[in-house]
């Protein structure tokens, strides 16, 4: 299974993507350094940028490439 079934394979800093937030909290298909507050995840580095909620009560991280 794919974490993140996506169109997009490359990615540079300041490009986002949405992440289910039970994926997150798992950590499915991603790791989390604590001392430096990131998701690794795709051979980049990742922060947290914001949170959505759709209309079928899915909650989702939008997630920000950092580097």
């Amino acid at each position: 299974m794919d974490p993140f079934p996506i169109a997009k394979t490359s990615w540079s800093p300041g490009d986002t993507r949405e992440v289910e937030q039970s994926r997150v909290h798992k950590e499915i298909g991603m790791e989390y350094d604590s001392y430096r507050r990131i998701y690794l995840a795709d051979g980049h580095e990742w922060r947290i940028a914001g949170q959505i909620a759709r209309d079928d009560g899915r909650k989702y991280y939008i997630l920000e490439c950092v580097g």
